[in-house]
């Protein structure tokens, strides 16, 4: 519920996705004009609002309550569940597409997957894409001193995968659900004010009070201005017909 309790923050502090990213999608078909798309965990609309203007016909999971208030007044022609996916009452085949933007690491996957696979027509398309907030290539002296400010938190068990990689195509194609189709990264320059260091950083739900703080410090000694580079990560990934109606409801 970190995001639910920073849902105005959260709101403006996250950039846009790159509008090469929705280029390849529409060029794709996987939106696009009357096309019926099925958003997951679309928080306060930052995707919803790119998918509604190239006239797909959106409708968007959210389970949190504010955050699917502000969704609602940002893109009122998308149809909202206050839901989470797990929990969601979807019509069988009745999407074109599913897409997850920064969103999925957060779904049960061994729930998660089959529901889409039933929502969506024979051959649908799932899209997942995230932004990395940062590029290890390009060392700059903000982007080291968050590394230190990270390498500083108590020693904890270390998972065999980062969140920032999750899911997985490996997670994304357990069972035979779906399968991969192609994956494409997008680097792209950003240059962020003290005041922006500190309303993006508040926002990631691994990061304390604290250590936002010496981010923002950090920013400062920078100049008050730091220049980084965020890599978006998209899988695109089709519904695979073969799976049986006696396969979904037995799974």
């Amino acid at each position: 519920m970190h995001f639910e309790r920073m849902a105005d923050e959260y709101a403006t502090a996250r950039p846009p996705y790159p509008a090469v990213l929705y280029a390849e999608l529409s060029r794709r078909g996987v939106i696009g004009p009357g096309l019926r798309v099925l958003e997951i965990g679309a928080g306060a609309g930052l995707a919803t609002t790119d998918l509604v203007a190239v006239g797909a016909e959106v409708t968007a999971v959210e389970p949190g309550e504010r955050l699917a208030e502000l969704l609602t007044s940002r893109v009122p022609s998308a149809t909202v569940l206050v839901s989470t996916l797990e929990a969601a009452v979807l019509t069988d085949h009745a999407y074109d597409a599913a897409v997850a933007a920064t969103s999925l690491h957060w779904v049960d996957l061994e729930a998660g997957l089959p529901i889409l696979h039933r929502a969506l027509r024979p051959g649908g398309w799932l899209a997942v894409w995230r932004t990395h907030f940062g590029d290890s290539s390009l060392r700059t002296a903000f982007r080291d001193q968050v590394d230190v400010i990270v390498g500083a938190r108590p020693p904890a068990p270390q998972p065999a995968v980062s969140r920032d990689d999750r899911p997985t195509l490996a997670e994304l194609t357990t069972d035979g659900w779906f399968e991969h189709v192609d994956s494409m990264t997008w680097a792209w320059p950003v240059q962020l004010s003290t005041a922006q260091v500190k309303q993006l950083y508040s926002t990631f739900s691994n990061w304390t009070p604290d250590e936002v703080e010496a981010a923002v410090a950090a920013a400062d000694r920078c100049g008050g201005t730091v220049n980084e580079r965020f890599r978006t990560v998209l899988h695109l990934l089709r519904a695979v017909s073969a799976r049986t109606e006696h396969a979904l409801s037995t799974h």
